[in-house]
């Protein structure tokens, strides 16, 4: 699913949305192109994380750290690097296993889980032509609701630029909750909602 698309191709579909001009390139030494510079890889990692995008889910069997955590639990993992979000912890990493305990400190998994702890994560994916074409465009309208004072230096677009952002990522959301199964709810997460 890879495409030419590019950062600077994603920028100027924000400004679109905030009827400004394009920018030649991210990398040039004009004001826009500096925003969107500065900002870009810090609010593409936040949106990522915000959703479990199926293109950004990984897997990964991990390694115990030889040192065990001071207290509270048996053993560490070190998350992957390219992890923005850990998903919930599950038995053998199956979908519908059971829930395992654990907490995330400081860019380790602690659990009394034994080695090779399998987990599924969101992942940073900074090549847009992976994304999928609903997520691009989600994105590029999160860009625009977060830059749009900054760039116009308008509230109504920064109003605008939210409410189109808010559309967007519901149906993105969606379509891509659409594909694979659903989750199973855990017993006790129905337990715990009625409680």
């Amino acid at each position: 699913m890879t495409s030419a698309l590019t950062e600077t191709g994603v920028c100027n579909m924000a400004l679109d949305i905030l009827h400004e001009g394009p920018i030649l390139s991210i990398e040039d030494d004009e004001p826009n192109a500096r925003r969107f510079k500065r900002n870009f890889d810090a609010l593409r990692d936040a949106f990522l994380a915000a959703h479990p995008w199926n293109f950004a889910v990984s897997r990964a069997n991990l390694a115990a750290s030889a040192d065990a955590p001071f207290f509270g639990w048996d053993h560490k993992y070190l998350l992957p690097g390219d992890c923005l979000r850990l998903l919930p912890l599950k038995e053998g990493g199956l979908f519908d296993g059971a829930n395992i305990a654990h907490e995330v400190e400081n860019g380790y998994i602690l659990t009394d889980a034994p080695a090779p702890l399998k987990i599924r994560y969101v992942r940073r994916v900074a090549e847009l032509g992976l994304w999928s074409p609903l997520a691009v465009t989600a994105f590029a309208s999160f860009l625009a609701a977060n830059l749009a004072h900054a760039v116009t230096g308008k509230a109504s677009y920064a109003q605008f630029a939210s409410g189109r952002f808010d559309n967007e990522l519901k149906r993105a959301r969606r379509i891509d909750g659409l594909q694979g199964s659903l989750e199973r709810a855990d017993t006790n997460d129905v337990i715990a909602v009625r409680g």
